[in-house]
C-alpha cells in the first residue's frame, strides 16, 4: 500500500470521526433541547399554578386577621388629601352656641392596655381560622373607588371612613354576634349601625332632649336650643348606636364620632395640641400669645385652641347624651375619648394614627389599624351583657353643675389663625409621627387560648422565642429559574426565608425611591423573580408617581433672592413631605404584604 492510499485512508477516517462528533454534537443538542423545552413545560406549569394560587387567594373568602389586613392595605391606605385649596371646603359657621367645655384634659393612659385586653377576647371568642369575610378582589375595587375621591370636605370624609374603616367593623360584628361566646362576652345586641341623625335614641333621646341649660362662669344662665343640636347634627358628626333585638326594634347611642378634614385639623396640630392641661385656663383664658418671632410657640399655641375647640364639640355631645366615650377623626388620625362619669370634667384622649402605627409593630400589625383599632374601640363602648353603660338625666345634671362652656366654634377659631401660621415648623420633634414603637400591641389572650392563638399566629411564635437569626447557608425553597409572579405558591416557613424574599422586594422598592419614583401598587403580583440575579423587579407602574427634582435656575442672577429662596425652599418641602409620605406608604405596604404572605405560608404549613 503506496503512500497515496494510506492519505486516502487517513482522510476517510478522519471524515468518519468528524461525522461521528457532528452525530454526537447533534444528540447532544437535541437532548439539551428535550431539556429546555421540559424546563419551559415545567415553567409554565409552575407560572399557572401560581397565577392560580394567587387568584384564588384573591378571591376566596377571608380569616378574621386576612380581612383585616387587606381592609388596610387595599382601601385604608388609599387615603390622600386633596391639595388643591381651590378644592377643599371652607366649612360654614355654625352658630356658637355656649358647649360644655372640659376642666381637664389628661392622657387615656391604659388605653393601649385595654386594646389589648379586647382584642384578646375577641381571639378567645370567635374561630379567627374561619373563611367569612369579603375577598381581597372586593376590597381592592373598593380602594380603587375610594382613591378617586380625594379628602377635600366632611363627605368626602364621611364617604372614604364609611367605606374603609366603619363598614368593615360593622361587618365584623354582624360575624361576632353570630357566635355564641363572643355574645357572652360583649352586649352586641343585633349589631351596630353609624347613622348621621340621632333619631330612635331609646329612652336615652328623650332625656337628652329634656335636659337642663349650660351656664358659664363669666355671664348669666343661658338657654341653648340642645333640642335642635342634638336632633339636627351636623354633616360631620355621626352616632354609632347597637340596634337592640327587641320587640320594639330599640336603639341605644354608645358613642358618637365626630370628622374633620385633615387639612383642616392637621396631625401636627393633633400631635402638639393633646396634651395633660386645664383647657379653661391655658387655652379658652390664655392671656398671652406668641408672635411670628417664635414659630414653634405660635404653632403650638393655634394648635392647641385648634384641637381644644374641636374636641369640645365632642365632649359637648357626650355630655348632653350621657355618652363615655366618643372619638373625633380626620381619617389620618384618630383621637379617642372617654368621660369618668364620676369626675365628668375631666376628659380623656388616646391619639391614634394607624397609617404610622403600623410599621413598627409589624408581629401584631392587625391591632394598629385603623379597622382593628375602631373595632376594639366599638366593643369597648358596647361593653358586656348586662353592663351599664348610659347614663340619665339626673347624672347628666350633677355633672352640668360643675362645667363651664366656651362659646367658640371650630370654623371660627380656624379661621382666626393666619395662613402662614397653619403648617408645623420642620425644627421640632414634636410633630413626628405617633407610633407607640416601645409598647407591647400583641392580644392579651387567655392561658387556656395559647396554644391555639400561636398557631394561627404563628409569626409571634417565632418573634418571641426565637433567640437568633439562621444562618445564610441555612437550605432555602429553590426560586423559579426565570422571572415569574410571587405567589403564595412558594411557601416559605422560616423566618430567614421571608425576609431575604423580602430583602429583595425592598432592596428594589428603595432603588425605585432613589430614583424617584413612588410605586403606589405594592402587590405581590406586580413582582417578578430572576434567578440569574437573585433580585426582584418591580412591574405595572399604572398608578406610580415620578418626583420632578427641582429645577436649578437658568443665570445667577436672581432679582429678588428672597423671594426666590423662600419659594425654593417651599417647594423643596412639598416635594420633601410627598417624598416622605409616598416612599413610606410603599414601604409600609410592602411590609404588611409580606407579614400578610408568612401567615399564610406558614398556618398552610401546620394544616399540612
Amino acid at each position: 500500500m503506496d503512500a497515496e492510499q494510506l492519505k486516502k485512508l487517513l482522510r476517510e477516517a478522519e471524515k468518519r470521526a468528524e461525522q461521528a462528533e457532528k452525530g454526537q454534537q447533534e444528540e447532544r443538542q437535541r437532548a439539551e433541547e428535550a431539556e429546555r423545552g421540559q424546563h419551559r413545560e415545567r415553567q409554565r406549569a409552575e407560572e399557572q399554578r401560581q397565577r392560580a394560587d394567587i387568584a384564588e387567594e384573591q378571591t376566596r373568602p377571608t380569616t378574621l386577621d386576612e380581612y383585616i389586613a387587606a381592609c388596610h392595605s387595599f382601601v385604608y391606605s388609599r387615603f390622600a388629601i386633596e391639595t388643591d385649596p381651590d378644592l377643599t371646603s371652607k366649612g360654614s359657621i355654625t352658630n356658637p352656641r355656649d358647649k360644655w367645655c372640659p376642666q381637664s384634659l389628661r392622657a387615656w393612659s391604659d388605653f393601649l392596655e385595654i386594646q389589648r385586653i379586647v382584642f384578646g377576647s375577641i381571639y378567645d371568642t370567635f374561630p379567627t381560622e374561619e373563611r367569612v369575610f369579603e375577598n381581597r378582589n372586593f376590597l381592592a375595587g373598593l380602594g380603587s373607588r375610594v382613591s378617586q375621591r380625594p379628602i377635600q370636605d366632611e363627605k368626602t370624609l364621611e364617604y372614604f371612613l364609611h367605606i374603609s374603616v366603619e363598614d368593615p367593623v360593622r361587618v365584623i360584628i354582624e360575624r361576632l354576634k353570630m357566635v355564641q361566646d363572643a355574645r357572652a362576652a360583649f352586649a352586641l345586641g343585633d349589631g351596630v349601625i353609624f347613622e348621621n341623625h340621632p333619631h330612635a335614641l331609646s329612652e336615652v333621646a328623650d332625656e337628652v332632649v329634656d335636659s337642663g341649660t349650660p351656664a358659664t362662669a363669666s355671664a348669666p344662665p343661658r338657654t341653648p336650643d340642645h333640642r335642635r343640636d342634638l336632633n339636627k347634627l351636623r354633616p360631620d358628626q355621626i352616632c354609632v348606636y347597637r340596634s337592640d333585638n327587641t320587640a320594639l326594634s330599640q336603639r341605644t347611642m354608645i358613642y358618637i364620632s365626630e370628622y374633620k378634614p385633615p387639612h383642616k385639623l392637621t396631625a401636627p396640630h393633633l400631635r402638639v395640641g393633646l396634651r395633660d392641661m386645664d383647657i379653661y385656663k391655658e387655652v379658652v383664658n390664655r392671656k398671652t400669645i406668641p408672635t411670628a418671632a417664635d414659630p414653634d410657640a405660635l404653632f403650638r399655641y393655634h394648635a392647641e385652641r385648634l384641637t381644644a375647640s374641636a374636641i369640645t364639640q365632642t365632649y359637648h355631645y357626650m355630655i348632653e347624651s350621657g355618652l363615655e366615650y366618643g372619638l373625633l377623626t380626620t381619617g389620618e388620625a384618630i383621637v379617642f375619648l372617654k368621660v369618668d362619669w364620676t369626675d365628668p370634667g375631666t376628659l380623656y384622649y388616646h391619639l391614634a394614627e394607624p397609617a404610622h402605627e403600623v410599621m413598627p409593630h409589624l408581629n401584631h400589625f392587625h391591632i394598629c389599624t385603623a379597622v382593628g383599632q375602631y373595632l376594639a374601640f366599638t366593643l369597648l363602648a358596647l361593653g358586656g351583657p348586662g353592663e351599664r353603660r348610659g347614663h340619665g338625666q339626673d347624672e347628666r345634671d350633677r355633672a352640668r353643675t360643675g362645667l363651664k362652656t366656651w362659646n367658640e366654634d371650630f370654623e371660627t377659631t380656624l379661621r382666626s389663625i393666619p395662613a402662614s401660621a397653619r403648617s408645623a415648623p420642620d425644627s421640632s420633634s414634636d410633630y413626628a409621627p405617633t407610633t407607640y414603637g416601645g409598647v407591647d400591641r400583641s392580644p392579651l389572650v387567655p392561658r387556656r387560648k395559647t396554644r391555639q392563638y400561636y398557631r394561627d399566629h404563628p409569626d409571634e411564635h417565632l418573634t418571641r422565642h426565637e433567640d437568633r437569626e439562621p444562618s445564610d447557608d441555612e437550605s432555602m425553597p429553590r426560586p423559579p429559574d426565570t422571572p415569574t409572579p410571587l405567589g403564595r405558591g412558594v411557601r416559605q416557613t422560616t423566618r430567614r426565608s421571608k425576609s431575604i424574599s423580602e430583602g429583595a422586594a425592598l432592596r428594589s422598592l428603595r432603588a425605585l425611591h432613589s430614583e424617584g419614583v413612588i410605586h403606589r401598587d405594592v402587590r405581590l403580583a406586580n413582582m417578578l423573580f430572576n434567578s440569574e440575579t437573585g433580585t426582584i423587579m418591580m412591574i405595572d407602574f399604572e398608578r406610580s408617581t415620578l418626583l420632578e427634582a427641582p429645577r436649578p435656575p437658568l443665570a445667577q442672577i436672581v432679582p429678588n433672592k428672597r423671594s426666590w429662596r423662600e419659594a425654593r425652599v417651599t417647594t423643596a418641602k412639598k416635594v420633601s413631605n410627598v417624598r416622605r409620605q409616598g416612599f413610606a406608604e410603599d414601604i409600609c405596604g410592602l411590609r404588611v404584604l409580606f407579614r400578610e404572605k408568612l401567615y399564610n405560608g406558614i398556618c398552610g404549613s401546620c394544616r399540612d
